[in-house]
């Protein structure tokens, strides 16, 4: 089945003094990757958040936002270091005595010590918030899943329309084969005509002809070619991650294309080569975005 990596999910459920709301944006990543933006309160939470995720998307970079209003996550409590704040505050006074200095420093100069002066928060997260979390980001992940596959839906009539083009441009090449023999073979017929005259030896034609094949053979190239575009159909059934499968066997595709190019030395040939790289190349853009 063909899933898009791209996509958005959002959802979002309350539940007494809290509200939760987390959206999810994917886009294309080699592997899977999923970056939270959310509370640090709630960092404890983070690998059976990625757990979630991951059982339905198995591939792409996932960015997770969170928003959540209610009471507050964390008690904040001001600590201070008293005993470091007296010997401060005992050294100003010395200093002052010693240098004669007009003024000892103001209480709001003090204020701004972070060495002794610092707010904690202790957090205070229930197992009801952490619930609502959780059932939240499944219901958002759930959202992402089918629109990516809806996305995956029109990618797979792209990808039919494409290989259906490239079905037809190889049928052309497949029947250019016996016009390319035929052409080899009046071509040193009449090379030897013009060298020899009408009396030559037919088996000398058809043993240059046979080498002249030989070397441009292309039947072997278009039988692998047909077999890719038949495991492409078959692939793109399957109900599983198929991004770099595909990815592997357009190359597969690429690579007796250009050896079909290189042989054939025919320029109805050429041309349908030139035209199935071109119809490849557009495949292997869209497949860069399935999962």
């Amino acid at each position: 089945m063909v899933k898009s990596m791209t996509g958005f999910g959002r959802a979002t459920k309350e539940f007494e003094a809290f509200k939760v709301t987390i959206e999810l944006k994917a886009v294309n990543h080699r592997y899977s990757e999923c970056l939270f933006r959310m509370p640090k309160q709630l960092a404890y939470l983070e690998g059976k958040l990625k757990k979630i995720i991951n059982k339905q998307i198995k591939r792409g970079r996932i960015e997770c936002f969170f928003s959540i209003t209610g009471e507050q996550l964390a008690k904040r409590e001001l600590h201070i270091d008293w005993d470091l704040a007296d010997s401060y505050y005992r050294f100003i006074k010395q200093a002052s005595a010693r240098y004669e200095l007009a003024e000892l420093p103001k209480m709001s100069d003090l204020l701004q010590e972070q060495a002794y002066l610092s707010i904690e928060e202790e957090v205070d997260a229930s197992s009801e918030l952490e619930r609502l979390v959780i059932e939240t980001l499944t219901r958002a992940t759930e959202r992402l899943d089918e629109m990516r596959s809806m996305e995956g839906a029109e990618l797979l009539l792209y990808f039919k329309q494409h290989l259906v083009t490239l079905e037809k441009s190889l049928a052309i090449i497949q029947a250019e084969i016996p016009v390319l023999e035929k052409y080899y073979q009046e071509k040193i017929e009449n090379r030897l005509q013009n060298i020899v005259g009408e009396n030559f030896d037919q088996n000398i034609v058809l043993t240059e002809v046979a080498l002249l094949l030989e070397k441009a053979d292309i039947n072997e190239e278009v039988e692998r070619t047909k077999s890719h575009l038949k495991q492409f159909y078959g692939i793109i059934l399957l109900e599983e991650p198929i991004g770099r499968k595909l990815d592997f066997l357009i190359q597969e595709m690429n690579r007796e294309i250009n050896t079909i190019g290189s042989k054939a030395n025919s320029l109805r040939i050429t041309e349908q080569v030139v035209e199935m790289k071109t119809t490849l190349e557009k495949i292997r853009e869209q497949v860069q975005n399935v999962e």
